[in-house]
């Protein structure tokens, strides 16, 4: 089920309604999770969700982190639950003029992205900063990890950390979103040239991931080999080319190949 932007909400309380209803097994499990994340009984969540019961502020803060809204949507969700705490209509007035200028500003930022030519050097350094952010630029080809829940739980970083390398990676066209909360790969391409100064980085980020997954759980599943070895020069070019050759053969595969786990390849061959 897709769920709607939270800018097209006036009540709170329905927003995450639908938010909840929109979550994998249509939100089983999330209203205790959601209590011990702000500290409240699970019956003051039904109180509030089904009821005249409202959020504190502190709370609806603590449900902006455990959404892990961006700071747009935090503010939004603040004014929300202060429009219907609200106890005069004076007071809900102003804050219905807050809201209108929120959802007016959401729009004209949305109709301001557009995909970019190619990335700025700006972009560039962030974007290769970490594996993260090509991991999850792949993940997007992968239905039913093309969620910000579900890539924060596949890698296990945080929801509000996921939902802002989205964000970034929508912002310079190599994201888009095919309905609310659902991503998928956009039309920009990235490619680092082996002349670029960020090669060692991208390079360097692999190969520290690569160690990482000495501790993963499916280690066994992967292949790893490492070798010092001794050969003459002319043996070490056609065993580059053959490993040339082959990565060719790996790259039709792989562009053949339907879209279901994402995988980490590096191939390191050097004179020492």
């Amino acid at each position: 089920m897709t769920r709607k932007d939270i800018f097209s909400f006036r009540s709170y309380k329905s927003y995450l309604m639908d938010r909840f209803h929109s979550m994998p097994k249509a939100g089983r499990g999330v209203r205790k999770a959601l209590s011990e994340a702000i500290g409240s009984p699970t019956s003051h969540i039904s109180q509030v969700l089904n009821g005249n019961s409202h959020f504190s502020l502190e709370q609806a803060e603590a449900v902006n982190e455990f959404l892990g809204h961006n700071g747009r949507e935090s503010d939004f969700f603040l004014l929300l639950v202060q429009r219907e705490r609200a106890g005069s209509n004076s007071l809900r007035s102003r804050l219905d003029g807050q809201i209108d200028q929120l959802v007016e500003k959401s729009q004209v930022l949305k109709d301001r992205l557009g995909v970019k030519e190619g990335l700025s050097r700006e972009d560039q350094v962030r974007f290769y900063s970490s594996w993260i952010y090509g991991a999850i630029h792949v993940m997007l080809a992968i239905p039913g990890l093309q969620s910000g829940e579900a890539i924060s739980q596949h890698f296990g970083i945080s929801l509000r950390r996921t939902i802002e390398i989205l964000e970034f990676l929508e912002s310079v066209g190599l994201a888009r979103q095919a309905s609310p909360g659902r991503f998928e790969i956009g039309e920009a391409r990235i490619h680092l040239g082996n002349d670029s100064n960020l090669i060692s980085k991208f390079h360097t980020n692999w190969r520290v991931r690569a160690i990482q997954s000495f501790d993963d759980e499916n280690f066994e599943q992967s292949l790893h080999y490492s070798s010092a070895i001794s050969i003459s020069e002319s043996d070490f070019k056609k065993i580059k080319a053959k490993l040339i050759q082959t990565i060719e053969e790996i790259k039709k595969t792989i562009r053949a190949s339907d879209a279901e786990k994402v995988y980490s390849l590096s191939i390191d061959f050097f004179n020492l």
